[in-house]
């Protein structure tokens, strides 16, 4: 059995990038931050982290580009998977990424870094009426 449970933050917003096929599907990656509770507790009195590459694919990868952002605590579920490539060198290098099937919020909007409102809405500065694809 392949199944992987992580929990733990973003270190980046997530790179989201689209195949160039007749459909393009959406491919989102990110990197979580996963305390390593086996490990004794660093000088400031937090655990170590394990950084955990993480791939989603179609309307996950959808999901996850909308709403993911650098610092957000999520729990990911998914597979483990291993492969390699040849670096411009020549030398083999070995990946081991995480294949996320779901994805579920952590913590509270208030510990969010994007800024609510009081109402769960995200505020929007008044000067971004240009940038926006709409009016």
């Amino acid at each position: 059995m392949n199944k992987v449970i992580l929990k733990g933050r973003l270190t980046r917003d997530p790179d989201v990038r689209y195949t160039t096929s007749s459909e393009p599907v959406c491919i989102a990656r990110f990197t979580l931050a996963v305390e390593d509770r086996g490990r004794a507790k660093g000088e400031d009195g937090s655990y170590p982290a394990n950084f955990i590459p993480c791939i989603c694919m179609g309307k996950l990868g959808e999901i996850a580009e909308a709403n993911l952002c650098k610092g957000k605590e999520i729990l990911v579920c998914g597979k483990m998977q291993s492969g390699s490539y040849e670096n411009k060198e020549g030398k083999k290098v070995y990946t081991l990424e995480c294949f996320v099937k779901e994805i579920e919020y952590c913590g509270r909007k208030e510990d969010s870094p994007m800024p609510y409102d009081g109402q769960g809405f995200m505020n929007i500065p008044d000067d971004l009426d240009e940038e926006l694809p709409f009016r």
